[in-house]
């Protein structure tokens, strides 16, 4: 790993091999790979935008998803003074998940230039995928045999992932659709988690927060109707199968999360939020 401290100037931490005057060349200016790239965006909001990038590596250029964290206000500019940046919790987060053999994107380059309030974070760009819900919808138009048997491919790949990342101790507060990668092939269907700005890691997860993440998740079901409860059943089996036999009951646990995903759904329609 490359990592580059210059008084003054700010830290920079790539991954894998960098040139180094392409690294401070970046330190210095990170603004203009962002801007470079801006034909290309992912998401853009208040605080964040995020493109896809190319970044010059020692082996090659690697296609990336740049990540530009941005304070909300002046308070959060302020306060963002005397704590980790965002882009480098998320690096150090990232990290852990890949440690722990949690399917993610290898976070790549973390920048934190001493200029500007705003950090930037890298991660691997993942081919030929589609976040859960454009999956979903995608799905609903094809046949029923097709969509169920890609459906139950996915389900499965899914509870995996997140039975995986709960029995490692690692939880997610905004387990949601958006934060979840498909790819889908012919024959097999991975799943990623991403956005890890809502992940926490420590050496269990209660079966409480286990239930609220999972909850969160399924609230997201109001925008596939079509998802059936084999499907949901199939998610559940390879959860539990992450687990030391016996140390999870999936009846209980069932009726917690549609409990859960229950109150989700009737809190965000009384905003009158849409259920995604």
């Amino acid at each position: 790993m490359y990592d580059l401290e210059i008084s003054g100037v700010g830290r920079i931490k790539t991954a894998d091999r960098m040139p180094e005057k392409v690294a401070i060349r970046l330190l210095r200016d990170p603004e203009t790979l962002l801007r470079q790239h801006l034909d290309r965006p992912v998401k853009l909001d208040r605080g964040s935008v995020i493109v896809e990038a190319e970044l010059p590596f020692a082996e090659g250029p690697v296609r990336v998803a740049l990540k530009q964290y941005r304070p909300r206000n002046r308070w959060k500019a302020f306060c963002g003074c005397f704590r980790r940046s965002p882009a480098r919790r998320a690096w150090e987060l990232a990290r852990a998940l890949v440690d722990r053999q949690i399917d993610t994107a290898r976070p790549l380059l973390m920048c934190e230039p001493r200029s500007s309030c705003r950090s930037y974070l890298a991660t691997e760009w993942i081919g030929a995928s589609e976040n859960l819900h454009l999956f979903g919808w995608r799905l609903a138009e094809d046949p029923s045999d097709v969509r169920l048997r890609s459906a139950g491919r996915c389900a499965a790949s899914l509870g995996r992932l997140i039975g995986r990342m709960h029995a490692r101790g690692i939880a997610h507060r905004d387990l949601k659709a958006a934060n979840l990668l498909v790819v889908d092939r012919e024959h097999e269907t991975a799943t990623y988690l991403i956005d890890v700005d809502g992940v926490s890691v420590g050496r269990r997860v209660k079966p409480r927060r286990r239930a609220a993440d999972l909850a969160r998740l399924a609230a997201g079901l109001e925008a596939h109707r079509w998802v059936s409860q084999a499907v949901c059943c199939r998610f559940l089996r390879a959860y539990v199968a992450q687990f030391p036999p016996g140390t999870v009951a999936w009846k209980p646990l069932w009726r917690d999360v549609a409990a859960g995903r229950h109150r989700i759904v009737l809190d965000k329609r009384r905003r009158g939020q849409c259920v995604l």
